[in-house]
């Protein structure tokens, strides 16, 4: 053998390693299998100390719930955005930034003035606003202003099974419909009113069939509940309401040309013409009852005019962007979207405590530090050598509350094209129990919804992730395109199910403290929620090394699909 070639067999085995060395270096992923191995070897870094020091930052008072479009929010963005920089994962936003920024429009109530004629005289007038009570308490409706007659319909019910005519055949054409709140469901143990006949309840007979302006309610309540609560309704003309986004020009706020309000009890008493005190009105309802079968709507001799004033304001707000790159050459392209809305609803009515900051611990800071959790174990896997193949996207949307809108801005202007988007993998409110697991003394569960009603593979894959981390219940009671709940419909990963794209959803239900100021961190279940991103980190790893995408194989979900606005 020849000394140079003696040299060359010598040191092979280190020249060798040095070129796999030097090709890891440079990004030449390792095989799938070893690298998932290895990712999840990181899920350890999902801890209940980091999930609670962030989340103590983001539900706190000082930031006073997060509203969209508050300094606050803003405070709440550059935290997350500060913490992705500190990780080193790459800006996708705007200009190479964290940010993905975009407008809303909002529709902003000054005042409604309502006047009551009889007989063409003004008899009565009055004013709700941020700062004055009407006799009129305004639970939603557009912004037009609305005139006609008072008819009186009893319960608002035709119910032709038990003999039940109650909106009869007259014309509610741009009329007030004046009707009791609470409907006699039962008298004695029988049924008396079936309030949905035909699957319709009495806000779409009376105005989408019967064409009305408005209704008019008589809660069972006094004159000081009724006081009470038109003062906290005040609180709603201090806040823009009817979110849209701005650049759909029809767009989303639902801004309905009705009325539909709660009737101060001594005024409603004055247009029935009988005494003005609660007994005399429940003394009324009584012989209503009596005479359910008999009763049929009457004119009152009354009119209603409610004049809105109300004008379009204009609001900025941003998603938070941040991209962890893949390794694998061919596949760093494509990527699997994390998203949690980081928004909540700001400040509101007090409760019996006097608080008012709605903190949002749950809904949704629970699903904003799971994604901080999880880039933080993928950033440390990535400085291990070990990245995943494909990309991962975090976003954080913004006005999740206002109608699922920044899930839909991004939808509609991606960062990452959607066609290359694999998954979505979306989590909101996943640190609590709910009242059906805490009778069964189950604590670590999460609903899936998604999953295997569009893609079987997918399923697949979370069952075996979960498997490996964090070994959950994987609950499927909403996972159901026919569940009365439309749950898969309800949060933001429906604004990638809408393009056919696979998602799943992380959820453990409502609670008690639900859009409640008492939604805090010390009611946040920690141990189970660090079990939960656990299955999320698994999830998002396997999905990513995954080499063929998981594939939307259910028909029913495709032809649902199809039918969506985009």
């Amino acid at each position: 053998m020849k000394k140079r070639n003696l040299l060359l067999y010598l040191f092979f085995p280190a020249i060798l390693l040095l070129f796999i060395l030097h090709g890891q270096a440079v990004g030449q992923s390792a095989p799938a299998e070893r690298s998932t191995d290895q990712l999840l070897n990181h899920q350890e870094a999902i801890r209940t100390g980091f999930l609670h020091r962030h989340l103590a930052v983001l539900a706190d008072d000082s930031l006073k719930g997060r509203d969209t479009g508050s300094k606050e929010l803003d405070i709440a963005a550059r935290y997350l955005a500060d913490l992705y920089a500190s990780m080193g994962l790459q800006p996708a936003g705007d200009q190479n930034s964290y940010f993905q920024h975009f407008s809303l429009s909002a529709l902003k109530r000054d005042s409604t003035v309502f006047q009551l004629y009889k007989g063409g005289s003004l008899v009565d007038r009055s004013v709700e606003s941020q700062t004055s009570t009407g006799n009129f308490i305004r639970s939603f409706g557009g912004s037009d202003s609305l005139s006609g007659e008072i008819v009186f319909a009893g319960f608002g019910i035709n119910d032709p099974r038990r003999d039940v005519n109650h909106l009869g055949d007259m014309d509610l054409e741009g009329k007030w419909v004046l009707i009791f709140q609470q409907i006699p469901h039962k008298v004695d143990g029988e049924t008396v009113i079936d309030p949905s006949i035909n699957g319709k309840t009495r806000f779409n007979t009376i105005i989408e069939e019967r064409g009305a302006a408005g209704i008019l309610n008589i809660a069972p309540i006094s004159e000081e509940e009724y006081q009470a609560t038109a003062q906290k309704n005040n609180i709603r003309y201090a806040e823009p309401t009817r979110f849209g986004l701005e650049y759909l020009k029809d767009d989303s706020r639902g801004d309905l040309p009705v009325g539909y309000n709660l009737v101060k009890p001594s005024l409603a008493a004055r247009i029935l013409d009988i005494d003005s005190t609660p007994e005399a009105l429940q003394q009324y309802r009584e012989e209503l009852i009596e005479k359910i079968s008999s009763f049929s709507p009457q004119k009152t001799g009354y009119s209603l005019s409610q004049a809105p004033s109300a004008s379009l304001s204009r609001l900025k707000t941003k998603n938070v962007v941040a991209m962890l790159p893949g390794g694998d050459p061919e596949l760093k392209d494509e990527v699997v979207v994390l998203t949690s809305h980081y928004d909540h609803v700001g400040v509101g009515q007090p409760d019996s405590t006097g608080d008012a900051i709605y903190n949002g611990a749950d809904d949704d800071g629970s699903g904003t530090v799971a994604m901080l959790n999880i880039a933080h174990a993928l950033s440390q896997a990535r400085e291990a050598g070990h990245a995943p193949r494909r990309s991962i996207l975090f976003l954080h949307v913004s006005a999740e509350e206002k109608g699922l809108l920044g899930s839909r801005y991004y939808s509609d202007h991606p960062v990452i094209p959607m066609e290359q988007t694999v998954a979505n993998i979306n989590i909101d409110m996943i640190g609590r129990i709910d009242s059906r697991h805490k009778q069964e003394g189950i604590t670590d569960y999460s609903y899936i919804i998604g999953s295997s009603i569009i893609s079987s593979e997918l399923d697949s894959m979370l069952t075996v992730a979960n498997s490996r981390s964090g070994n959950i219940e994987l609950d499927m009671r909403y996972n159901d395109l026919q569940d009365p709940n439309q749950f898969y419909r309800r949060s933001d990963h429906w604004n990638f199910g809408r393009f056919g794209l696979p998602f799943v959803f992380f959820f453990t239900g409502v609670h008690e403290d639900y859009h409640r100021p008492s939604d805090e961190v010390h009611k946040i279940r920690f141990d189970k929620l660090a079990k939960i991103v656990r299955t999320i980190y698994a999830t998002t790893v396997v999905v990513a090394n995954e080499e063929d995408p998981p594939s939307v194989d259910n028909q029913e979900f495709i032809d649902m699909t199809r039918t969506q606005p985009r």
